[in-house]
């Protein structure tokens, strides 16, 4: 039996990937090749949890999930229902979490998550079809391969989950039971989300004054992106604000008329509103036009004229430039300054409390 084992002891007019990702699991030989593509699977996203460390900083918790999905695969490997039904919901509640975190492997990593679902759900299909097989074959164990022909170490990797799951399932059960008790205690203590009533209009209309929105913390929010709604203390106020990211580090911003042009092209905001009625040349042209003595924070306003350049401002590294949706009321980084990356706490992606209704936020990209 091949890795990722395509067997050629039957013939396989459906297709090498056909088989191998929706395989026609019909005999003992093709279900325990579909659990091993499976128990591959689910000990890569077991060791995948581990190089997240460096990213979430939650060592305990990519340690706790590798052990887990490493278990798991064993218990795949085995035929076991717990282990197939459990480590495919689990793995499920990521990807619908991910959904709204946002991914740093855009299409590739959507790629990569599809091929491991199919993969987890044969391994759902072979445990079924190894319930019924066991009916029809009483005495024989399907779970045990021949092992002629094999070298004593592929013998041993061949015998390896099916021998060690026994000891390995009280260990996996702890871990299934405590998975809903973790994410009510790190709901709980908001290491995961928090609830926030925002107090100002400056996002409206996208969120509206004395709106209740879930925050995802930074650690689980995914990369800085522009276009993104973050929540972040305030440079000189030490207030919590959120306003939308349109510039990174080494992005080039200005407003000409009030409309937002980045890195010399014109960007369409259709999330933002225009509402005051008066011009500002301060607020309108930024950062060309001189800043009156009224602006609030003025050593903030003074700090940004360092990173101007021909009448745009560039954003240095480790800072983000922040505006409000509702631009002609919003206390954002023209008069703020540029908001420190690690002052993010977070990003809103859920209104849950609103006088227009519980929604999810639309996420956008500005310049791509």
């Amino acid at each position: 039996m091949e890795t990722l084992g395509l067997s050629d002891s039957t013939p396989k007019p459906r297709g090498r990937l056909l088989e191998l990702f929706w395989p026609l699991i019909d005999s003992d030989v093709a279900a325990r090749t579909a659990a091993q593509n499976a128990m591959y699977a689910c000990a890569a996203i077991g060791l995948f949890s581990l190089l997240l460390v460096p990213l979430t900083g939650n060592a305990i918790g990519a340690v706790a999930m590798c052990l887990f999905y490493l278990l798991a695969a064993a218990g795949i490997r085995s035929f076991s229902r717990i282990a197939a039904w459990s480590a495919f919901a689990i793995y499920g509640i990521d990807l619908v979490l991910s959904m709204f975190i946002g991914g740093a492997f855009g299409l590739p990593g959507i790629v990569v998550r599809v091929i491991v679902t199919a993969l987890l759900v044969n391994g759902i299909r072979a445990q079924n079809f190894a319930s019924g097989w066991k009916k029809e074959h009483p005495g024989e164990d399907i779970r045990r391969e021949p092992l002629e022909g094999l070298t004593p170490m592929q013998r041993f990797y061949a015998k390896l989950p099916v021998v060690f799951w026994p000891f390995a399932r009280p260990v996996f059960l702890v871990l299934l039971a405590l998975y809903p008790l973790a994410l009510i205690v790190l709901a709980q203590a908001g290491l995961f989300v928090r609830v926030v009533r925002f107090p100002s209009g400056s996002m409206e209309p996208t969120i509206h004054s004395n709106d209740s929105i879930v925050v995802f913390r930074r650690w689980v929010m995914g990369p800085l992106n522009r276009g993104d709604v973050v929540m972040f203390t305030m440079p000189f106020a030490n207030e919590l604000s959120a306003k939308r990211i349109v510039g990174v580090a080494g992005d080039r911003i200005r407003l000409r008329g009030g409309q937002l042009v980045l890195n010399g092209r014109h960007i369409v905001e259709s999330y933002v509103q225009h509402v005051a009625g008066y011009s500002d040349p301060y607020r309108d042209d930024f950062p060309a036009a001189q800043a009156t003595e009224a602006v609030p924070y003025p050593q903030a306003v003074n700090r940004l004229r360092q990173y101007v350049r021909n009448d745009e401002l560039v954003v240095p590294p480790g800072y983000l430039f922040v505006l409000g949706d509702n631009r002609d009321f919003s206390l954002d980084s023209r008069y703020l300054g540029l908001v420190p990356e690690d002052s993010v706490v977070g990003r809103p992606f859920y209104v849950s409390a609103s006088r227009t209704g519980a929604r999810f936020l639309e996420r956008v990209r500005i310049g791509h």
